[in-house]
């Protein structure tokens, strides 16, 4: 069976820390499935989910709950560690990703929650490497409290189903 994980991290630290697979470690074999990888490799691929999200994203569209268990099962490697760092946002998401992988006989093995408990810190950086951009600190906390509120929810909806840890956000490596 294929073994899937989450692991959920505040988007800012593409910006501010280096990137998520920096931090990730195994004694398998990783697909990580991350923002830029989704980004910079699938989006540009020829792959007919692609040009469907594409056209989406172009047009200012939402991508249609339909086409999420495609793209999911797409960019999934059977034989691998699969860890999304991306692609599941809200619960509604997260019960739709549960679908997909309950129908594909995927298993979900552990959701790592990297909480963002020291959000001066986080903004601090913030402001000190991107001024211009994160110029406004309450603008920021406002934004990290909203993401945390979210995938707070996904943790409590989930934590009885599934191996869910929540760790620091700063922890420097994560052992999936």
């Amino acid at each position: 069976m294929t073994e899937i994980k989450i692991v959920f991290r505040f988007n800012i630290s593409e910006v501010v820390f280096p990137p998520i697979e920096e931090f990730l470690y195994s004694d398998k074999e990783l697909n990580i499935i991350s923002g830029n990888r989704i980004k910079n490799e699938f989006l540009k691929s020829e792959n007919t989910i692609a040009s469907q999200i594409n056209n989406c994203i172009n047009n200012g569209e939402l991508i249609p709950t339909e086409i999420w268990c495609p793209f999911w099962t797409c960019i999934i490697s059977e034989g691998q560690m699969n860890v999304f760092t991306a692609a599941i946002g809200n619960l509604e998401q997260f019960k739709e990703f549960e679908k997909c992988m309950a129908a594909n006989e995927f298993r979900l093995s552990e959701i790592i929650y990297l909480k963002l408990n020291d959000i001066s810190r986080i903004t601090q950086m913030a402001k000190e490497k991107y001024y211009k951009m994160y110029d406004d600190e309450e603008i920021l906390r406002n934004h990290i409290e909203k993401y945390n509120e979210m995938r707070e929810e996904v943790i409590r909806y989930a934590s009885s189903k599934y191996k869910v840890m929540i760790e620091d956000f700063f922890l420097e490596k994560i052992k999936v």
